[in-house]
């Protein structure tokens, strides 16, 4: 009978040992999974419902870049409300959109343009999106007679993205009657034409916010 009880006290002792090791384990486990959640989110979870980031050929209209003046990555995407499938032809809004990355790893919207529709869906460059010295944000279109870029970059000033730059080519009607380029720096506030003629013009350094761009100024504000 005594080596009995012996028996089941040592099983009891060690079931219970065991017990404290699964429950140190589990919390261990869930410490583990606590740190996980802090790591950045993925920024499709950030996209607004019912939209997607265009894809043009093959690619993602996506940069990460740090964009502003802290230390944390952000993105600029290009966003449309249509599919795909069906070339995008579908959509009624396309935007740039910026995302600040946020310390907590979750993604803020910052900025973003107004409609480019127009502008931007029907466009053969393959890679519409990109970031030159490491904050100017790029977008390229292109037309059957024509094509260009705008250049927005975080100004500290105005705690926003500013259009710092564009470069407009006209490849000109079929007699190549107005080939030429307009170029335009904001910052100075100095445009220089090829068109017809090579001109020089200035004027007020004045930068327009990225959500003054739209369909119905955007070559406007980049062209004679």
């Amino acid at each position: 009978m005594h080596i009995l009880m012996t028996l089941i006290t040592i099983f009891f002792l060690t079931s219970c040992t065991d017990h404290i090791i699964d429950s140190t384990t589990s919390k261990i486990t869930l410490a583990f999974q606590d740190k996980q959640d802090l790591k950045p989110k993925h920024l499709n979870h950030f996209i607004p419902q019912g939209y997607t980031i265009i894809r043009t050929g093959g690619k993602l209209n996506k940069v990460k870049a740090y964009l502003n003046t802290d230390d944390i990555y952000d993105y600029a995407v290009l966003l449309s409300n249509g599919t795909q499938h069906n070339a995008y032809a579908d959509a009624t809004r396309v935007t740039l959109a910026i995302f600040e990355g946020q310390k907590d790893g979750t993604f803020k919207l910052k900025s973003q343009t107004g409609n480019l529709t127009y502008a931007f869906i029907y466009t053969s460059v393959e890679k519409q999106l990109t970031v030159l010295n490491t904050n100017v944000i790029t977008l390229k279109h292109q037309s059957m007679r024509h094509d260009y870029q705008l250049k927005f970059k975080y100004q500290a000033d105005d705690d926003n993205y500013m259009l710092i730059g564009s470069d407009y080519n006209n490849y000109g009607n079929a007699m190549h009657i107005g080939v030429g380029k307009v170029t335009t720096n904001f910052i100075y506030g100095i445009r220089k034409s090829t068109i017809d003629y090579i001109k020089m013009t200035y004027s007020n350094k004045d930068l327009y916010p990225i959500s003054m761009v739209n369909n119905d100024n955007v070559y406007d504000l980049i062209s004679d």
